[in-house]
C-alpha cells in the first residue's frame, strides 16, 4: 500500500532526476542534507556486540535500502501534527493551548467547545494507528518487554546514554536545550515516569497513563523543535535538516525496544523470534503515538535491526556539550549511590558497583566510547568480571520460562507497570523531593520558553 506522506521541509533540496520512486511514499525520494549522514568508526564495537549474529557488521556504511533509504529523506521530516499545535500555543493567549491540549488528552476532543483544527488534527492522527499494528500484538509484546531482565534493561539505559553523551546529534539538541545540565534529577524522574507505565494492563489505551505521557513527549520534543530551529538559524537547517527529525525520533522505536531484549539474549536468555516481533510492534506503537509516519516504522523485527546498524553506523562525532553531559550523567550515577545504604561495608560496596558500572560501559560501547564516557583507560578487574555475573543471572531467568504456566505469570507481575523503572521512579521522585520540594513530573517545562518567542506567524 502507497503511504503518502509529503510533510518535508520547505528547504528540502529536489530529488535527484533519476531517482526512482519509493513504493511506500509513492515519490520519489530527497537526498540527505549536506553535512549528514557520515560512517562513523567509533561505534562499530557497539554495533558489532548489539548486532553480531543478526546482521553481518562492516566497518563501513551500511548498503541503504527500503526503510533504511527513506530515513535520509526524513531527515527533512518533524512531527507535522504536533508541530502545528506548537504554533498554535504561540497564536494563543499564554497557558490556554497548554489547557486545551490538556483537556483534550484527559477527557477527550468531544468535551472542548470548537476544538482548534491543530487538535483536531492530533488526535486524528494518534488515534488512527497503521491497520498493521493490532492490540493484541501490542498487548504481548508489552508482557516481553516487562519481562525483560534487569541486565538487559541496564544495557539498554547505557547504550542510550552513550548515544546522548557521545552521540553528536542528540548531545547537541539536549546541550542545547540545557535542562539535562539545569534540572537532571526532575528530567530523570519524567523519564522514569514515561518508562515505568509502559507494559502495565490498559496503559496504552486511549486515556491510560502511558499513552497521555507519550502524547507529552511528543508535545516536548515538538516544542525542543521549534526553539532550536530558532536557536540554530535556517542554514544550519539547509546542512543539517530538521531539528529532532522523524529519521532521529524513529531510531527510539528499536533502540529502546527490541535492542534490550537483544542484550539480553546477548547474555544468554532465551525468547522466541516470536517475542522480538511482537516486542517490536509494541514499540511501533508507542512510535506512532509519539509522531513517527507509518512510512519510517519498522513493521519487522528485521527492518527494527536494519535500522539498528544503520543508526549506530552513522552517530555523529560527540558534540562541544559532551564533556559538560558527561559529567552530568557522572554526577547523576555518584547521586544515586549515595542513596543506596549498606552497613559497615557501604564505601566498599558502592565502589564496587562504580566499577561494575564502568565495565558495562567498555562492555556495551568498546574501548574508545567506554574510555570517553568514564575517563578511565580500560575497566577494572571487577568491570571486567560484571558482564559475566551478568550472563549467569540471564540464564538462571531462564528456569522460570520453562516451569508451566510462565505467560499467566509474566502478565500478572506488569499489573503495576515496569518494575526496575519503578525502583528508578521511586529514587528520583526521593532526590526531587530533596531538590525542589517534590515537584513531580509535568512534562511542561517547554512551555514557557515556548511562547516567549512570539506570536507564530
Amino acid at each position: 500500500m502507497t503511504v503518502l506522506d509529503d510533510h518535508l521541509d520547505a528547504l528540502a533540496p529536489p530529488p535527484a532526476p533519476d531517482a526512482p520512486v519509493d513504493p511506500v511514499l509513492g515519490r520519489p525520494l530527497r537526498p540527505a542534507p549536506a553535512l549528514r549522514p557520515k560512517f562513523n568508526p567509533d561505534w562499530t564495537p557497539a554495533r558489532h556486540r548489539l548486532l553480531d549474529g543478526w546482521v553481518d557488521v562492516q566497518d563501513r556504511l551500511p548498503e541503504t535500502e527500503g526503510i533504511v533509504a527513506r530515513a535520509k529523506d526524513h531527515l527533512w521530516v518533524g512531527d507535522p501534527e504536533m508541530d502545528e499545535v506548537v504554533q498554535m500555543f504561540r497564536r494563543l493567549p499564554p497557558r490556554t493551548g497548554r489547557q486545551m491540549f490538556e483537556d483534550a488528552l484527559d477527557n477527550g476532543l468531544d468535551t472542548i467547545d470548537s476544538p482548534p483544527e491543530e487538535l483536531v488534527a492530533l488526535f486524528d492522527h494518534i488515534d488512527n494507528p497503521p491497520a498493521w499494528i493490532t492490540k493484541d500484538r501490542v498487548d504481548r509484546g508489552a508482557i516481553v518487554a516487562n519481562g525483560v531482565s534487569p541486565a538487559g534493561k541496564a544495557s539498554l539505559i547505557f547504550l542510550n546514554t552513550l548515544a546522548t553523551v557521545q552521540g553528536g546529534s542528540v548531545g547537541d539538541a539536549v546541550g542545547t536545550m540545557g535542562r539535562m545540565q539545569r534540572n537532571m534529577i526532575n528530567r530523570s524522574l519524567e523519564s522514569a515516569e514515561f518508562w515505568l507505565h509502559l507494559p502495565a494492563p490498559g496503559a496504552l489505551d486511549r486515556f491510560g497513563t502511558a499513552f497521555k505521557n507519550a502524547v507529552r513527549v511528543r508535545l516536548m520534543h515538538a516544542q525542543a523543535r521549534v526553539m532550536l530551529r530558532k536557536k540554530w538559524g535556517e542554514g544550519w537547517v539547509a546542512q543539517h535538516g530538521v531539528p529532532i527529525s522523524n529519521a532521529e525520533m524513529f531510531g527510539g522505536i528499536p533502540s529502546f525496544g527490541v535492542a534490550n531484549l537483544m542484550y539480553d539474549i546477548n547474555y544468554g536468555r532465551h525468547y522466541d523470534y516470536r517475542d522480538l516481533e511482537d516486542l517490536n510492534i509494541f514499540w511501533s506503537y508507542i512510535g506512532h503515538i509519539m509522531g513517527i509516519r507509518e512510512a519510517m516504522i519498522p513493521r519487522t523485527f528485521g527492518e527494527a535491526v536494519e535500522l539498528l546498524d544503520y543508526g549506530y553506523a552513522v552517530m555523529e562525532p560527540p558534540s562541544e556539550f559532551s564533556e559538560a553531559l558527561n559529567d552530568v550523567s557522572e554526577m547523576m550515577l555518584n547521586t544515586l549511590m549515595d542513596k543506596v545504604q549498606i552497613p559497615l561495608i557501604d564505601p566498599q560496596e558502592k565502589s564496587a558497583i562504580h566499577q561494575t558500572l564502568h565495565g558495562l560501559y567498555f562492555f556495551i560501547g568498546g574501548t574508545f566510547l567506554g574510555r570517553r564516557i568514564t575517563g578511565t583507560p580500560e575497566p577494572t578487574r571487577i568491570g571486567r568480571i560484571a558482564p559475566k555475573l551478568i550472563t549467569a543471572q540471564a540464564k538462571l531467568a531462564n528456569l522460570d520460562r520453562r516451569i508451566p504456566g510462565y505467560w499467566k505469570r509474566a502478565d500478572k507481575r506488569r499489573a503495576n507497570g515496569d518494575t526496575y523503572w519503578a525502583v528508578m521512579h521511586d529514587a528520583f521522585t526521593k532526590l526531587a523531593a530533596e531538590q525542589d520540594g517534590g515537584r513531580g513530573p509535568t512534562f511542561a517545562h517547554h512551555d514557557k520558553p515556548v511562547e516567549a518567542l512570539g506570536k507564530a506567524g
